[in-house]
């Protein structure tokens, strides 16, 4: 079982790209947030330090003049212990008289943090500087500042920290993601194969319970309990079609036999005769319409899915012609016949023989004397392709819903013989075989198909209509 469908939409994958995005989301912003309030507090710290060694500064030229402060100035400029620290003394016109840079800046002296890059003499180089600068009572300039590279150090360690961790959030994101949702798909996988098979006729499977009660053993055990229902229904059902079969066939047959010794033993003059082969008739009608119905029914029921098996479509078609052919040749319509041999396919012989003994009058039924008729059965790739197409005056596009529906009969068929099931059964019969049974567009006529999945092998059998 592979993780994710290969195919078709998937809501394990959404689930689990919105879980990555999100956690990717939050997790950017909770590093964000903290690279920022960082580096913020770093320059903070940085420009309160500053503003208390100016402070001092500005104490020690109180106390002790200009040639104190130049002192102090030079003393803490060489100093190794403190060397990313900044500091400038210059004349009221901005001639420097102490300190580490070359000239003075353009700065406002507000005695305000400003980051700005400067030259730094002793180390002769150019670097990014956070500083404050004032104007001292005697006009003079006093610059105090701080380097930035150890700042740009750790916000350099900092972004790569932060990227470490979001990569770590990632995986461990994606392997919590991938644990949940393999679990997920591995439950309802569970559900999946169990619906899959009770759909083909396995109606005694059911889904299996991990006995952990959480809800997706809650799922299981109140869908296991409406399968076992629906298995007892089906089975009432079964045995109430198999006795209406055999209750309501064997009188039919009765009475029409009933009819005909009577309609043999009455003179042909007779005023009866034509009520009594009008009766035999509706008989006949009878019979077909109830047939129809209950093989619907048990179509609709699945009950037919324990008895699908290989089968030549190609034989079973050329069977149903051999009945349907004098037919056509009574209304002297044309039958163009292009089948191609022992096509195989996985299907119920009595129904598709039904299915097909249905298309097949249809098309004789609706067809103009004189009309024409095109059956052909072609392979195509992995798909048995059936076509019946007439010339007779077909089904618009916005009535074929009604066709398919049961007893559904268009206005054009009320005076035409029929109950409106043949269609119908069709349809239920080809959805039987995991297919459909389409209306293509014809420019005359009705124009059907039939693709069945075509099985490996061949067989050689027919069934009697």
């Amino acid at each position: 079982m592979t993780l994710f469908p290969t195919k078709g939409k998937s809501a394990i994958r959404r689930l689990f790209a919105l879980h990555l995005v999100v956690t990717l989301l939050a997790s950017a912003g909770i590093l964000g947030l903290v690279y920022i309030g960082t580096m913020r507090l770093l320059e903070n710290q940085t420009a309160e330090a500053v503003d208390i060694e100016l402070r001092g500064l500005v104490g020690d030229y109180v106390e002790g003049g200009q040639f104190a402060l130049r002192s102090a100035i030079a003393e803490r400029s060489t100093s190794r212990n403190d060397a990313d620290s900044i500091y400038l003394y210059a004349t009221a016109d901005g001639h420097p008289l102490a300190g580490n840079l070359s000239s003075w800046p353009e700065i406002p002296l507000d005695g305000q943090w400003h980051s700005i890059p400067l030259y730094r003499t002793d180390i002769d180089r150019t670097v990014l500087v956070g500083l404050r600068a004032i104007s001292l009572p005697s006009g003079a300039r006093l610059l105090v500042g701080r380097d930035m590279r150890s700042q740009r150090e750790f916000r350099t360690i900092l972004k790569y920290a932060s990227l470490a961790l979001l990569g770590s959030f990632l995986i461990a994101g994606s392997l919590g993601g991938l644990v949940v949702s393999r679990s997920i798909l591995k439950r309802v996988a569970d559900i999946q194969q169990a619906a899959t098979e009770i759909t083909q006729g396995n109606l005694s499977r059911r889904v299996p319970l991990k006995g952990t009660g959480d809800e997706f053993d809650r799922l299981a055990k109140a869908l296991n309990d409406m399968l076992t229902r629906n298995e007892a229904l089906l089975g009432e059902l079964q045995m109430v079609t198999d006795s209406l079969s055999h209750d309501l066939r064997t009188p039919l047959a009765r009475l029409r036999n009933t009819l005909e010794t009577v309609l043999l033993e009455i003179p042909e003059d007779s005023p009866a005769t034509d009520r009594i082969a009008r009766a035999l008739h509706e008989a006949d009608y009878v019979h077909q319409v109830f047939s129809d119905l209950l093989d619907i029914a048990r179509v609709e029921a699945s009950l037919a899915q324990t008895q699908i098996e290989p089968l030549n479509l190609s034989r079973l078609l050329q069977d149903a012609l051999e009945l349907y052919a004098p037919l056509a040749e009574e209304k002297s319509q044309t039958l163009h016949i292009d089948i191609a041999p022992d096509i195989t396919i996985m299907g119920h012989a009595q129904f598709l023989a039904r299915a097909l003994a249905n298309l097949l009058d249809n098309a004789v039924k609706f067809t103009p004397e004189g009309g024409t008729i095109r059956i052909s059965l072609h392979r195509r790739e992995n798909r048995a392709v059936l076509q019946i197409a007439d010339s007779g005056p077909g089904i618009p596009a916005a009535d074929w819903p009604k066709a398919l529906a049961r007893m559904g009969r268009l206005e054009t068929e009320r005076h035409t013989p029929g109950a409106g099931l043949g269609l119908s059964l069709a349809a239920k019969v080809a959805a039987l075989h995991g297919t459909t049974l389409e209306r293509q567009n014809s420019p005359q006529g009705l124009h059907l198909q039939i693709s069945f999945p075509v099985a490996e092998g061949t067989v050689d059998q027919g069934v009697d209509l």
